[in-house]
């Protein structure tokens, strides 16, 4: 008896000391637990139950100079799935196909390791309303703002386009982005065990949010009237590339500005050329409405006067082997302005070689070309003037009337503001304001004396009066331009070519006191005719008669009273 109850002990005291060693390995393991892993541990049941999301906020709205909306967001409700814990993957699929929406049957393979599916868009709030209350797992809601243009494709390569990720890409979305987007928020979302959202982290208050918004100078009825004739005109001749701006020339402000061809900015582009702002840009020879910086330059240096008389070699001049020729056969001896009004190319060189080649550059520069203007937009280029020292027999004299130099639609025109406004050139806007900052209006210099721009004006009202110009009238104003009709040069034979060329004029109202400078261009029209005189100011006359009605310009025409 005592032998058993001996063995009764020991196996007890062995059970004993195995229940103990039992439970000091699992105190071992619970502190190695609680120590040890329970950062990582605490990492996965966070991840198990909760999920971050970052709530971006309302990008800002860009408006025109009367406060009309141009770009602006809009909450889009978006329906998404998250597969990893998706139970019934057919009720979710039927209840959706009853509120009709409809998604196919491998649609989350498509997708991999995720938890975010999107599935629909743009989805009614009772809708979304409908499905919550089905407490369907693995199906989430979600707002996200969505940029809209209500105009349409008015304004394109000014406004400019965004990323999937939110951020502008060109125009003054990329320029503007960082007042426009705002501050994000990361918030934090919770479920229960069955995935259902139980609980959001932070009440947000979108207003807190919202990016700055942003005003132009642009205003949108002009803007509407140079496009819709400028795309008359684009259509009508055929033409490769189209161009128009209208300026404030006592500002600088941009009132419109339009590249032709333009793009839908929430659409899919198809040719990224189509994304270049063209009048800040484009790379061309002006022709002859460079003329006004020869001209300004021949009387402000005072190498020539109102009162020379200038002989054009009855239309034909040689000058280093070439043959510069007239359009227009003009005999004997004619005053400054006559050879502006004909748009004489000799009376030009002419002019050019008494002010000499380093002082034609010297107001070249001053005018503005081959440098930037500074507008607050992105892609402008600063045109192309090979340095003075390089110049040979044949620059100086081509240069005079717009040919051997490269400059920007926006360039020549800041260069006939210029003049408009007295000689002084004004630096060009297209921002007016972001939120309270307002940019005020700034001058780059005096190019010229008010005596000096006050005889171009005069000139430039006599060619629209009397000369080349005449086309550009409008009814009850005064009209002051120069036309421009400038061969391209074929790369492919490497000179000029006699059947491609642009076609421009630019222009101011009234003539003598302008209260807006508009530039029209046409690259290669097509047609009967392509000289400017037929071609690009009768367009001018049209944009320019309704843009002085419509800003109720008081009219100064006599001849019309």
């Amino acid at each position: 008896m005592i032998k058993n109850n001996k063995k009764k002990i020991n196996r007890k005291n062995v059970l004993l000391l195995i229940v103990l060693f039992i439970f000091f390995l699992l105190f071992i393991k619970l502190i190695y637990v609680q120590i040890f892993l329970h950062g990582k541990i605490n990492c996965v049941v966070d991840k198990m139950v909760s999920c971050n999301d970052i709530v971006m906020p309302k990008r800002g709205d860009i408006v025109d100079s009367k406060r009309n909306i141009l770009a602006t967001s809009v909450i889009q409700h978006i329906i998404f799935l998250d597969p990893k814990i998706i139970k019934d993957f057919s009720k979710i699929k039927f209840v959706l196909a009853q509120n009709g929406i409809k998604i196919k049957e491998n649609s989350l393979k498509d997708f991999g390791n995720t938890s975010y599916v999107p599935i629909a868009f743009n989805i009614d709030t009772e809708v979304i309303d409908k499905i919550k209350n089905e407490r369907l797992k693995g199906i989430g809601f979600e707002n996200k703002y969505a940029r809209q243009y209500p105009e349409g494709r008015l304004l394109s390569h000014i406004l400019g386009i965004i990323g999937s990720n939110g951020r502008g890409l060109d125009g003054i979305e990329k320029v503007c982005n960082d007042s426009l987007s705002g501050n994000s928020i990361i918030t934090k979302r919770f479920r229960d065990g069955r995935g259902y959202i139980i609980l959001q982290d932070k009440f947000i208050e979108h207003s807190k949010m919202c990016g700055q918004n942003v005003e132009l100078t642009i205003d949108r009825t002009i803007q509407f009237i140079a496009e819709q004739e400028l795309k008359n005109a684009f259509e009508k001749y055929k033409a490769k590339k189209a161009i128009c701006i209208v300026q404030d020339p006592k500002s600088g402000n941009i009132l419109a500005m339009v590249s032709l061809p333009d793009f839908d900015s929430l659409g899919k582009i198809k040719d990224i050329g189509t994304l270049r702002n063209l009048a800040i840009s484009d790379i061309y020879e002006p022709g002859s409405t460079f003329k006004i910086v020869t001209v300004a330059a021949a009387l402000e240096t005072g190498k020539v006067k109102l009162s020379d008389n200038f002989y054009l070699e009855n239309g034909k001049l040689k000058i280093a082997g070439h043959t510069i020729k007239d359009d227009h056969k003009i005999e004997g001896n004619i005053s400054l302005s006559k050879a502006m009004e004909m748009s004489s190319n000799i009376c030009m060189i002419k002019i050019a070689q008494k002010i000499g080649k380093e002082k034609f550059y010297e107001y070249i520069r001053k005018f503005g070309f081959y440098s930037l203007t500074g507008i607050d937009l992105p892609g402008e280029e600063k045109g192309l003037l090979m340095d003075v020292k390089k110049w040979n027999a044949l620059t100086l004299p081509t240069i005079s009337f717009g040919q051997g130099i490269g400059v920007t639609p926006l360039q020549i025109i800041n260069a006939f503001s210029a003049i408009a406004n007295d000689g002084i050139l004004k630096k060009p806007y297209v921002i007016k304001k972001i939120e309270k900052f307002d940019f005020e209006p700034r001058d780059i210099r005096r190019v010229v004396s008010v005596k000096t721009a006050q005889a171009v004006k005069q000139m430039l009202k006599n060619t629209v009066d009397l000369g080349t110009g005449k086309s550009a009238k409008i009814n009850g104003y005064t009209v002051g331009g120069k036309t421009g009709t400038a061969q391209k040069v074929d790369y492919t034979i490497k000179t000029y070519s006699t059947k491609h060329y642009i076609a421009s004029f630019c222009g101011m109202v009234p003539a003598m006191n302008p209260e807006f400078v508009l530039l029209v261009i046409l690259d290669e029209p097509k047609g009967s005719s392509y000289y400017a005189a037929s071609v690009v100011s009768p367009v001018f006359a049209k944009i320019a008669q309704r843009i002085a009605e419509y800003l109720g310009i008081e009219k100064d025409d006599i001849s019309e009273k």
